[in-house]
């Protein structure tokens, strides 16, 4: 690379790494304004801040796109206010030639992003989460190898896999008699909420201890499926049940292979597995989509209107993405198909774009040499 090559990669970065600052921020204070309500004797101020500093690197990573697109378009605006694009023109780089060292940025942007979110981001995730559960719900134990524990009553649930469908895997519920020992196990391959704190079990192993008769034998029945059994409130699953939009890869991947191997359904996990994966390419397609804009823009005399409609396209990105992975499962579209999607689309877009803004002359010499 030469000087103007690592001149624009150094301003795009920083540009980036600036906007990413002023995204936290905004984080930070609307993660306290929600935290507010939950703040009281068990869950102090200290533990609300500690919570959301911790949950701040994932939703940072989650409007990645998004911040590298406002970084990048300060910085370049920047630099086409002060005609640095121009002079650096005038030397001879095409609108093509630019291209590179801005894409060259792109791709440190996106590996610097993917580490955080693919380990803090989606690490402090579940630790905080864990912690809040700990601090606000006394009768839950969560962040266990074993999965997270309960009680309700004479009852003593632990739950393997809690899915935010609503629905649980490898469940198994201890009744203690009032000295505090088993009397009955129900271990359930499954069990779905049906409102309340009802739900219905499925592959159901019941097991009768009697620990009042010492010479009875152990009964074990099985069912195929029981209903109306108390457990408890649906809403702790909120609690417990970390949301896939902030697990790294290995744990998404981990979940769909639990998932299938049991033939439940993995739909929504394995988008937001494939959307991680695609998350880097859509950091560069953000800056693909705006380059355009900001060269015609500096041409036009109307930079803030240009740098405004590609904010805009920003967020119509953001917006189609989350869309697109809503709708997938419900209409059967290949995961990996539905996050590929949107990139694809605004990275074609761009290139065309980009492509006519080149004067027809330069394409022709381009092409005849």
């Amino acid at each position: 690379m030469n000087t103007l090559d690592r001149y624009l990669v150094r301003s795009v970065i920083s540009g980036g790494l600036a906007a990413s600052a002023a995204f936290a921020v905004l984080i930070l204070v609307f993660g306290m304004i929600g935290e507010a309500s939950k703040i009281g004797p068990a869950y102090s101020v200290w533990q609300a801040m500690l919570f959301v500093g911790m949950t701040m690197p994932g939703y940072l990573y989650e409007l990645f796109p998004v911040t590298v697109l406002v970084g990048g378009l300060l910085s370049l605006g920047g630099l086409a206010a002060h005609s640095e694009l121009t002079v650096m023109r005038a030397t001879g780089m095409s609108l093509l030639r630019l291209t590179r060292p801005v894409l060259i940025a792109g791709m440190i942007l996106a590996a610097l992003g993917t580490v955080m979110g693919e380990t803090i981001g989606s690490w402090w995730q579940a630790d905080a989460h864990s912690m809040r559960a700990a601090a606000t719900e006394k009768e839950v134990s969560s962040g266990l190898e074993s999965g997270f524990w309960l009680r309700n009553g004479d009852r003593m649930i632990n739950v393997e896999r809690a899915l935010v469908s609503g629905q649980l895997a490898g469940v198994r519920v201890f009744e203690l008699s009032p000295e505090g020992l088993p009397v009955r196990v129900l271990q359930a391959e499954r069990a779905e909420s049906r409102g309340d704190d009802t739900w219905r079990l499925e592959g159901v192993v019941d097991t009768r201890l009697p620990i009042d008769q010492p010479g009875e034998t152990v009964e074990v029945a099985r069912h195929d499926r029981l209903e109306g059994q108390r457990l408890f409130d649906p809403a702790i699953l909120e609690i417990v049940a970390l949301n896939p939009r902030y697990m790294n890869v290995s744990q998404l991947s981990d979940y769909v292979d639990y998932l299938e191997r049991n033939q439940l359904d993995s739909s929504v996990y394995a988008t937001a597995m494939w959307m991680r994966v695609v998350q880097p390419i859509s950091v560069l397609a953000m800056l693909l989509v705006t380059l355009p804009f900001v060269f015609v823009a500096q041409r036009g005399g109307s930079a803030g209107r240009w740098l405004f409609i590609a904010i805009i396209l920003g967020v119509a990105y953001m917006t189609l993405t989350q869309i697109v992975a809503a709708l997938a499962p419900a209409y059967d579209i290949s995961p990996v198909l539905s996050t590929l999607l949107p990139p694809a689309l605004f990275s074609v877009a761009g290139l065309m774009a980009l492509y006519r803004a080149v004067p027809r002359s330069r394409r022709m010499q381009a092409n005849a040499t």
